[in-house]
Formats: structure tokens, sequence, C-alpha cells
């Protein structure tokens, strides 16, 4: 029988949890852990949001430097915001490995996402997948910029990679190089063909700016439908060197609702539980999405847990710095009590940006 935590035993001060309160039954700490290891209840705060997914940022590199992600001046100073000592490097495949399988001890993992910087860049990337999957969890996802993606799909695909979201902002080639700053953008589609190919379940993601791009909005979308998958635009987030000012650049979901229904009617399709997108099909049978993080926030039920190359752990993207778990994934207790604190610092309502680089944590 698996049932909910006591509410006092999540938000109770853990120097007063021993305190008997009338009316409530009072639990030791050491068989808290237990039934929380034993699903005999449940890690989720007081929404009844649990830690669910995964999202592991392997490194923070990327091949691109993306104008949403990276500062005009290529000195993203935000990059490094999370002050972290001198002694803090990457962590290695057996460190991200015990991480996961420790976290996944107490929560119960449902999927893992492996994030950048670019993911295909990571060295050790199928051993990880490896070890991953050895550790109990077969939802293994990837998000990529795709720009190696055509050598590695179908690779990608027999280890245990059936999901993967890819970015692409343009059809236009020189709109799209002038966002990603990378001369060789044609490389990316290639990529997409590769992975729709090798039988991935391929999403494409663009994240739309005014003056930038929101004049591809219906190209992307007519390549979606085109080549028979969907496709979800984004609303430009206050992450990074825009946490203070977007510059302008913000394109609303109203405003790319009102230029796709210009060209098409569309119907809207019931939002699934902790899902980040609302999904629309239009009339020539495509499927589109928009995540707008601004316009229609999905905090209440946020089941997301994030992991940066160092090891540090984001309960939620508003709360720039992150807890270092890798120095308790050996004490079951503590790490317990270092994950009810990350729950506790999700947004009920809506996320309010962050100095956090999306090339650290991966969005």
């Amino acid at each position: 029988m698996v049932c909910k935590i006591p509410e006092w035993v999540l938000y109770y001060p853990k120097e007063k949890q021993h305190i008997r309160n009338p009316g409530r039954i009072e639990m030791s700490e050491q068989l808290i852990v237990w039934m929380v290891k034993l699903r005999m209840i449940k890690l989720e705060d007081h929404l009844g949001r649990r830690f669910e997914k995964l999202r592991i940022s392997l490194l923070n590199e990327c091949n691109f430097s993306c104008v949403y992600c990276v500062s005009e001046d290529f000195g993203d100073i935000s990059v490094n915001t999370v002050q972290k000592s001198p002694a803090d490097q990457p962590l290695t495949p057996d460190e991200f490995t015990r991480l996961i399988e420790a976290v996944h001890r107490l929560t119960g993992l449902k999927s893992i996402r492996l994030t950048g910087g670019e993911p295909l860049l990571y060295s050790n990337l199928f051993p990880l997948i490896n070890h991953i999957q050895k550790i109990g969890i077969s939802d293994i996802r990837l998000t990529t910029n795709a720009y190696y993606l055509k050598e590695k799909a179908s690779r990608l695909f027999d280890a245990g990679v059936k999901s993967i979201n890819i970015s692409v902002d343009a059809i236009d080639q020189d709109i799209f190089n002038e966002i990603s700053r990378h001369p060789n953008t044609s490389r990316v589609f290639s990529g997409i063909d590769a992975a729709v190919k090798a039988g991935m379940n391929v999403k494409l993601n663009a994240v739309i700016m005014r003056g930038k791009n929101d004049s591809q909005i219906i190209p992307l979308l007519d390549y979606a439908t085109a080549l028979g998958v969907k496709i979800r635009f984004l609303e430009l987030m206050k992450m990074g060197h825009l946490y203070h000012s977007e510059n302008g650049l913000f394109f609303s979901e109203k405003e790319m609702l009102s230029i796709i229904q210009e060209k098409y009617a569309i119907e809207s399709i019931q939002r699934e539980h902790a899902e980040t997108a609302h999904y629309w099909r239009t009339s020539n049978g495509g499927t589109f999405g928009i995540i707008a993080n601004e316009s229609t926030p999905f905090c209440h039920d946020c089941n997301r847990l994030r992991m940066d190359s160092n090891g540090f752990f984001y309960g939620c993207l508003s709360n720039a710095h992150g807890e270092k778990l890798s120095a308790y994934m050996d004490d079951d207790f503590l790490l317990t009590e270092k994950l009810r604190g990350l729950l506790r610092l999700k947004q009920p309502v809506k996320f309010h940006g962050s100095e956090l680089s999306m090339r650290n944590i991966g969005g």
C-alpha cells in the first residue's frame, strides 16, 4: 500500500520533528527514510508534486552559441553565475551513475533526459546510457542540436534512446545561422532525417523571438507536418543574460496562435499531467505545441528535477543556487532531507526567471 507522506513530515522544521503534535502520528526520521525507500510513502509536496523526471546536463560545452543561451559579446557572464569553488569539477561517469542510482532509489524516477550543452559531445555518452538502463530506468531521452546526430542516430536508438528533442529555430538558413552563430546548420536537418529514419520519436523545439525568427513559425510548422513529427514553439525564458531584460525579443503564445490561425484552423488537445506544452491539431494534419512559460505557466504540476555536470541539483529553475548531492549519495537520510528541500523550492504558480545559463542547466 502506498500512502501520501504526511504534510508535517515534509514541512515541519527538522529540529522539531520529534515534538509530539496533538492528533498527529509521530514518526522517527529513519522510519521515514525506510518508508520512502520502500515506496510506502511518496516524496511529494503539498501540491502533490514529485520528482519523476530527471534532466541531466552532461556538460556545459556546445558547438552552437545561440542568442537565447549566450550573450551578444560571446562572453556570457551568466555561464558561471552559480558560484562554485575551484575544486568543483565535472562528474565522472561513475559519479553520474551513483548519483542517479541514489536519487532513483528514493524517488522512483520514471524517465531521464540527457541534455547539455550539447550531449552528443559527451565522450562517455553510450556507457552512461548503458549504466542508466542497468539501474532500472528504461525511459531515456535526449535533447540535442542534431549537428552530430546523423552519425549517431541509429546507435542511440539501439542503445535505448527512443525519444529525442531537436532544437531547430528556423528553416531559412541565414536566420538559423544568425541565431545559432554557426555557419553550417544544414547538418541539423540531416540529423533530423537520420533520427526519423532510425525510428525515434522526434519532437522539434523552436524558441520564437520577435524580429529574429517569428517569420519562421509557419515554415517550421509545415516542415514538421511534412516530416510527420510534432513541433513545439517556446516562449523565450528569462534566464542567464536575459534574466533582467529580454531586449524586446519576447513573443507570446497569443501571437504565435494568431499567426498559425491565419493559415490553418486548429483544434486544442487536452493537456496531459505535468506536460510542459499545450498541443493543437491543424486542419492539414499537423500537430504543434506551445511551451508558454510566461503566458500559461505549468509550475503547479511540475515533476522535474535537474542536475548539472558538477553534481548540483535544482528543484526549480527559479532558484539559481543548486544543491550538491554527491556528498550525500551514501546517506539515504541526508539525501532524503536534501530532496525534500529541493521540492520546497518549486514555485506554486509561475517561473520568476533565473540567472542560471541555459548552457549550464539544459533548460
